[in-house]
């Protein structure tokens, strides 16, 4: 009887603390889940870096037309279509900095 009773509570302990495990694996499995996601704020953040990095990046390749085209204009002063095509670059150029000014402030 007392062996039954010594085995009983042997089991009882054990499934106690398997249940125990089993909760902590539980919180700790879900709680390295949730760590690893981003949370909203840090993907806004992320979102504005690379938009501020393309906006860069076109900002440069519009610096580069801007000079190539002033370049074309004194080799060819009377080509009305390369000045228009110089004030729309311009344009481009002014919208684009105020755009990259902004995300910065």
């Amino acid at each position: 009887m007392e062996r039954t009773l010594n085995t009983l509570m042997t089991k009882t302990i054990i499934r106690a603390l398997g249940g125990t495990a089993l909760i902590l694996t539980l919180i700790t499995g879900i709680w390295f889940v949730d760590d690893r996601y981003v949370n909203a704020k840090d993907l806004n953040n992320l979102k504005e870096q690379i938009n501020l990095r393309i906006d860069t990046y076109e900002y440069r390749e519009l610096t580069k037309q801007y000079y190539e085209l002033k370049k074309l204009i004194r080799e060819n002063p009377d080509s009305e279509e390369l000045k228009e095509q110089l004030k729309e670059v311009e344009t481009e150029r002014k919208i684009l900095r105020e755009r990259i000014d902004a995300k910065l402030e």
